[in-house]
């Protein structure tokens, strides 16, 4: 006796009603009671079923455009070689361009500190100071008699030129920091004064002579316009 036990309709662990469920549904119950304890005879009728046919030709389709995708895959890598060694190299120009970016910003910020405004002025105030001073000392040892008249004039005069060029430096940038307000500098200018007068000598082969400067050469020319000179430039 046939059990029909097919249902128009109907999916099979969610494929539709095919060939197999057609064949299955005119067995007998003696058949699909044989047939259930009969794998291989199961594995051959599978095998025969159209679904099972359509996704093997789907598994071997699938594997062909894979093979071919991966014979295409295969010719590219030659270029894909080449690009991997440019990405290398343009990867090690791009940490090197790191790195000197990093040892100049470095630099820059030192820089910054070492020679900001502020300390360019106090630099230029501190040889200024030490410009004067050595100034005085060389007035103070003219004074004194230890110094004579050429080499006072030799070496004050360009001491007190670079002194004027520092002050005058030194307020022009202490009035830029200051929003262009004067600033009094860390030590006041020095008043202009003229150059000391050379010592009065006593010796008696100068007082004869009536030479008051015995460093002081005489007048070598005189012109109409009455202009002397005494061996230096004024």
């Amino acid at each position: 006796m046939a059990f029909n036990c097919a249902v128009p309709g109907a999916n099979y662990n969610g494929f539709a009603n095919d060939d197999l469920s057609t064949s299955l549904a005119g067995m007998s119950k003696a058949d699909l009671e044989k047939l259930l304890n009969n794998a291989e005879a199961i594995k051959e009728m599978a095998k025969t079923s159209s679904q099972v046919k359509k996704s093997i030709a789907d598994k071997e389709s699938l594997m062909q455009k894979n093979r071919q995708l991966a014979e295409a895959n295969l010719d590219l890598e030659p270029q894909f070689l080449v690009k991997k060694q440019e990405l290398a190299v343009l990867y090690k120009q791009l940490s090197d361009a790191k790195e000197l970016y990093a040892s100049l910003k470095s630099r820059i910020d030192a820089l910054g500190t070492n020679y900001n405004p502020s300390t360019i002025l106090a630099l230029m105030q501190a040889a200024n100071a030490e410009v004067e001073e050595r100034s005085d000392d060389l007035a103070n040892q003219f004074v004194n008699g230890s110094m004579n008249v050429d080499d006072f004039l030799r070496d004050f005069l360009p001491l007190r030129k670079l002194c004027n060029e520092r002050r005058f430096k030194c307020e022009k940038l202490a009035e830029n920091l200051s929003g262009s307000r004067p600033v009094i500098a860390s030590r006041p200018p020095a008043p202009f004064r003229e150059a000391p007068k050379p010592p009065v000598s006593t010796s008696s082969s100068n007082l004869g002579s009536g030479q008051l400067y015995p460093n002081l050469s005489r007048p070598s020319s005189m012109t109409n316009d009455h202009t002397v000179s005494y061996g230096f430039n004024m």
